[in-house]
């Protein structure tokens, strides 16, 4: 019967103990990228709004139509 070997277990999380130990090591790593949407905030309102208006009409002629 072969042997089975696992691997070494993963690091403890950090804890409100060692957090301040841990902190140096992850300065290291850069933020991930930012997506600002504030740009085009108005293009998706107006896209969200057109949209709702469209699937209400839609609702509306439909439930006219029986």
């Amino acid at each position: 019967m072969p042997g089975v070997l696992a691997n070494t277990p993963p690091p403890p999380a950090p804890t409100a103990k060692n957090a301040s130990t841990n902190a140096t090591l992850d300065d290291d790593t850069p933020p991930p990228p930012g997506l600002p949407i504030n740009e085009d905030l108005p293009f998706l309102i107006g896209a969200g709004l057109i949209l709702g208006m469209t699937i209400i009409y839609r609702n509306r002629i439909k439930k006219a139509s029986m």
